[in-house]
This record gives C-alpha cells, structure tokens and sequence, in this order.
C-alpha cells in the first residue's frame, strides 16, 4: 500500500513548518470529506457530533458576507433592462455611477456617493451604479470612455459628466445645481 505525503504546512505568522496540522500516519483522504475537518489539534479523531458542528460553523462562516440589509442607503445597482425605467424616465434628478469591478478609484467613488446619497433621503435625488463591462452599450451610447464616471440626469436627459475620482464638495455642487 503507497502512502501520500503530504507537505508540511507553513506557519503565516513566522514561516516555519509546523507539525501540528498534520493528520495521523494512518488517515486516508477521501473526496467528500476536508482532513482538517476530521482531527484535533492533537491529532485525535473527533466525534461524530463534533464533525457536524465543526462542519455547521464552517458553513456559516462562509455565508457571512453575502448577507445584505435590504433597508441599507446608498446606490442601488441597476441593469440595461431598467435603464428606462429608472434613469431616463424619473421625474427627480438622477446620479448614474459607472464601475466595474477591477477599477480601486471605483471603490473610492463609491464610498462617496454612498455618502451623499444618505445627505439625500431618495425622494429629490436617486442614485444608481452600473457595471460598465457587463453593459458597455449604456456606457458607449452615453460617452463612458473612462471609469470612474459619474452622470448625472435630469428629466431623461445628461446634464452633467464627471471623471475621476473627484471631491464629496464637486458631486454635492453639481448635484444642487441642477435640484427644482
């Protein structure tokens, strides 16, 4: 009978080896079940019981960040299909963000929006973002060279483009400028 070898881990912290990890000489792996999952730090076999908590809080550990509070401020997402709906058929001032999910000053725009738009209860001025890789006709159609872009609309048409990362105060302005 052939037996596997298995690296050694390496500590994160100080980059040596560590043996503590290392299952005992006669477990055999199988595809449904995580080795790590079955031992203690000791190297003991756990219970049953013990495999299904272990197994029960890993689960919930990796559902943690897709949860999402449905009454959160801050801009919603929207697609080509609502772009219609949402955008160009509102009757109050609209901030469109254009992003995508590579771009870091996207990050940093958004974190801005998100700011103003908790100044603005949604009722003077809604604030959207798109994802510019999956839509490029809306970004193309509108003159979206470059991302971060901010637009902003007023009764369906593009009043107003910004580039960049740019201030809170530029946003804020351009945003009162164009409010009835």
């Amino acid at each position: 009978m052939a037996t596997t070898a298995y690296p050694t881990p390496i500590c994160l912290s100080c980059a040596t080896p560590s043996s503590s990890f290392l299952p005992p000489s006669n477990f055999k792996p199988t595809k449904h079940v995580k080795p790590f999952l079955l031992f203690s730090a000791s190297g003991s076999r756990l219970s049953d019981s013990a495999i299904k908590r272990k197994r029960r809080r890993t689960r919930q550990r990796s559902r943690a960040g897709k949860v999402s509070c449905s009454s959160s401020h801050g801009s919603e997402t929207i697609t080509a299909c609502g772009w219609n709906e949402y955008v160009v058929s509102s009757d109050v001032p609209v901030l469109v963000e254009f992003w995508t999910s590579w771009c870091g000053p996207c990050v940093m725009v958004r974190r801005i929006i998100e700011e103003i738009s908790q100044d603005y209860d949604g009722e003077r001025v809604r604030f959207y973002k798109i994802d510019a890789d999956e839509y490029p006709q809306i970004a193309t159609s509108y003159g979206v060279e470059q991302i971060p872009t901010v637009l902003l609309f007023k009764d369906g048409d593009k009043v107003e483009s910004m580039t960049g990362t740019l201030p809170k105060s530029v946003y804020v302005k351009a945003i009162e400028k164009y409010l009835c």
